[in-house]
């Protein structure tokens, strides 16, 4: 293939209408300039010979020292590449294809950037063409739930008695929004696990209202007995692709050993399971909540932070 790489501003992308990846959507990345003050641009990979375009990602660019670098904020967790290309009945042609279109992208970024940092998700598994560019790559983990066929009988037995004890409690499984309830768990959470997360609390409050407003965020939360929201997440939502993203969770540490963090994993597997085949809970690289996430039956995975 003879491939061209090139940026676009968020408005101009020619047919932004093959999008599906949540993280991709003009809409979605719209809030992230407006919100973070984030220089974002797409990425784009066009074949020459048949016009055509192949791959879609995502660059957030900012100056250090006037010379562009591509940075990995904490607010997005994966940035994506979404592949176009024809699908080959040859599996081994479809690897060499992507391989090519990554080893562009990987030229592009030495040509136009000094340092780059840049999550993949899960589903790009070889990153060869990275590498064989020049980029360096860590590993991170995560879990994933399968949907298909979730079931608690697949909880550790440790967790699967936490879930009792919180069914036995009379806990209430919500869908009802309020950022409120969570910015105040949050502040224990950042404490207790020393969580670096630099945004300011209204920025953060207003960002998450408009991506309710658009859709592509729900929170699920767990109430006690007195109607006080005890555990709550917000969702990131890929209604075509059918995968949720566990995104932002916090619990109150004093209902921790009631189990309500297993109820409300639980409670929103069984609602995701209708429309959803994938639930990514966001991460495995903390020993305490890795150990968690794999007791709630989930398969570990693995994704990349490409680094130059």
């Amino acid at each position: 293939m003879k491939l061209l790489v090139k940026t676009y501003k968020i408005a101009d992308l020619p047919e932004s209408e093959l999008i599906t990846n949540v993280f991709l959507k003009p809409e979605f990345l719209n809030l992230l300039t407006k919100f973070f003050n984030l220089d974002v641009k797409y990425l784009v990979v066009k074949n020459l010979q048949l016009q055509e375009i192949v791959a879609v990602s995502v660059s957030i660019e900012k100056k250090i020292l006037g010379i562009p670098s591509l940075i990995n904020p904490k607010i997005l967790y994966y940035q994506p590449v979404e592949i176009f290309a024809s699908v080959r009945k040859n599996q081994n042609e479809n690897n060499l294809q992507q391989l090519e279109i990554f080893q562009k992208i990987s030229e592009y970024y030495h040509k136009y950037y000094f340092k780059i940092e840049k999550n993949l998700p899960p589903e790009i598994e070889d990153i060869r063409g990275f590498l064989w560019s020049g980029l360096s790559a860590t590993p991170f983990y995560t879990y994933r739930l399968n949907l298909n066929d979730y079931s608690s009988e697949y909880f550790f037995r440790k967790q699967r008695a936490a879930l009792r004890k919180a069914q036995n409690l009379s806990y209430e499984f919500t869908q009802d929004i309020d950022i409120d309830s969570f910015m105040e768990l949050v502040q224990g959470t950042k404490e207790r696990q020393e969580w670096n997360f630099d945004y300011k609390d209204e920025v953060l409050r207003k960002y998450l209202n408009e991506l309710i407003e658009l859709d592509f965020v729900k929170q699920f939360s767990i109430k006690n007995q007195e109607g006080t929201i005890v555990s709550t997440m917000f969702c990131q939502m890929d209604k075509i692709n059918k995968i949720a993203y566990a995104w932002f969770t916090s619990t109150d540490v004093n209902e921790l050993s009631n189990g309500v963090s297993t109820l409300l994993f639980h409670s929103i597997s069984e609602y995701l399971k209708t429309e959803y085949e994938t639930f990514d809970l966001c991460g495995a690289n903390t020993e305490t909540i890795a150990r968690f996430k794999a007791s709630l039956g989930a398969h570990l995975k693995v994704f990349y932070r490409i680094k130059l």
